[in-house]
């Protein structure tokens, strides 16, 4: 038979137990013979050994980045190569901020410069973030780290901690308001004036406007500011304020932004540096329009017009025209004050019309009467005549049948020595209640005018009208 030449392969010397022989692998002691094997190193001692190395590697790079400056970057430098790289940035805020106190979601804007990048933060965060008073507003300069994100069309970070956001709240400076400009966007100032008007364009936003003796300026208080730092107080038009807040813009027109409710503070009248002095009426044909001004004169004319009554002012200098819209007109404590010698103080911003210059009080309040209006006369319709054309006049008579046209009704009125047709214009004819109707017996105040040979007169307001007068 031939000689079998096949051979069990061994493993290495160094895995068989010495003294039987046999394969033993990792073991310290021989599972066959129970033979001690020197000079091996357990795999207990390997893990332990690998865990300790892990440790002291992990502590070291702790240690290492612990000690290790966060790089900061501007907006124009952050490419999409560094998505998801820690990183700082800082610059000014320059939006309002956004804040979702269900979900804890704050999110700000920073502008460094070369662009804008958004910081947002979470629930544990935002919270941390308000407890330690460190909410950014519009016009902080901040500082803040975190998580860089490459987004399609902006840049954002995402702050993990809130120990890695710090701020500065630059003082503010005292202004008037029409010394500030688009150019003053994000500067913190305070302007000192009255309430002039404080209303909602929409839910969740207030507009406070707030005039000093320069201009006025509308406050813009959003339901972010509210929720995170307190409700408004009740305030009143007329009420002294003073305001602190970054300028921000409206379509192009500059507003304040508060970063706290607290930054409101009222008082129950307007500071003495709100009342402006008078200006005489030829100066005021040279002051630049919009411009808020205190005039001074007596009524030459007093005529009406859809929506209001205008009067003209004359002091010996100049004339203007003094337009009272009907809301302003009708809340005087006495509108019948207002009329053809009347002297009056006014306040209002200037404005044109056709080329003519015109003063237009927001309020009543900007009305005072320094000497009232004489009582308009009675007159006889009997009396009139062609050279009373212009004249402002109190009639009293019967009333007859109306007749409407396309611009509004008009009526005779006999007073029993003679008659005059009584134009009422749409806009006062609608504002009458009960409307005309023959045989009421009505007292009528107006301006007397000539129509094709004849005399009429025309009221001016829906308060030129009386019913029942004897």
């Amino acid at each position: 038979m031939p000689e079998d030449t096949h051979t069990t392969p061994t493993a290495p010397t160094g895995a068989n137990c010495p003294s039987c022989g046999r394969f033993v692998g990792p073991y310290t002691t021989c599972p066959y013979c129970g033979a001690k094997l020197g000079g091996r190193i357990s795999v207990r001692a390997v893990k332990i050994a690998a865990i300790l190395l892990a440790t002291v590697g992990l502590l070291a790079l702790w240690w290492l980045a612990r000690r290790m400056d966060i790089p900061t970057v501007s907006a124009a430098d952050a490419l999409g190569t560094m998505n998801m790289a820690y990183v700082r940035v800082q610059g000014r805020v320059t939006r309002s901020l956004s804040y979702d106190p269900t979900s804890g979601y704050l999110a700000f804007w920073l502008d460094d410069g070369t662009g804008e990048v958004r910081v947002s933060s979470y629930r544990d965060v935002t919270q941390a973030l308000l407890a330690a008073g460190k909410v950014p507003a519009l016009g902080d300069d901040v500082t803040v780290a975190g998580t860089l994100r490459i987004r399609e069309d902006y840049v954002s970070l995402t702050l993990n901690a809130a120990g890695h956001l710090t701020l500065e709240r630059p003082e503010p400076v005292t202004l008037k308001v029409n010394t500030l400009t688009p150019l003053d966007v994000g500067l913190r100032v305070r302007i000192v004036g009255e309430v002039r008007q404080v209303r909602t364009p929409y839910e969740g936003m207030t507009l406070i406007t707030v005039r000093d003796d320069s201009g006025e300026i509308a406050v813009a208080v959003d339901e972010t500011v509210t929720t995170l730092t307190g409700a408004l107080p009740e305030i009143v038009e007329g009420q002294g304020i003073e305001v602190v807040g970054a300028v921000s813009l409206y379509k192009d027109t500059p507003q304040l932004v508060p970063a706290s409710v607290a930054d409101i503070v009222l008082s129950a009248a307007p500071p003495a540096a709100a009342t402006i002095p008078v200006t005489s009426l030829g100066e005021a044909q040279n002051a630049a329009l919009g411009s808020w001004m205190r005039l001074q004169g007596r009524v030459v004319l007093m005529e009406g017009f859809k929506g209001g009554m205008k009067a003209t002012l004359d002091d010996g200098t100049g004339q203007i025209m003094l337009v009272l819209w009907d809301n302003v007109y009708t809340a005087l404590e006495n509108p019948a004050a207002v009329d053809v010698g009347a002297e009056v103080v006014v306040e209002g911003k200037l404005g044109s019309y056709e080329d003519e210059l015109q003063i237009v009080p927001e309020s009543s309040r900007d009305i005072t009467i320094v000497t009232p209006a004489p009582e308009i006369p009675w007159v006889a319709v009997g009396d009139l005549q062609a050279q009373d054309v212009g004249r402002v006049v109190r009639l009293r008579g019967v009333l007859g049948a109306p007749e409407g046209f396309s611009a509004g009704a008009k009526a005779q009125l006999d007073d029993g020595t003679g008659s005059i047709t009584v134009l009422l214009w749409t806009n006062i004819l609608t504002a009458l209640d009960p409307p005309p109707s023959a045989g009421q017996t009505v007292e009528v105040i107006g301006v007397i005018q000539e129509y094709r040979g004849e005399l009429e007169i025309l009221p001016r307001s829906a308060l030129d009208w009386r019913i029942g007068g004897n």
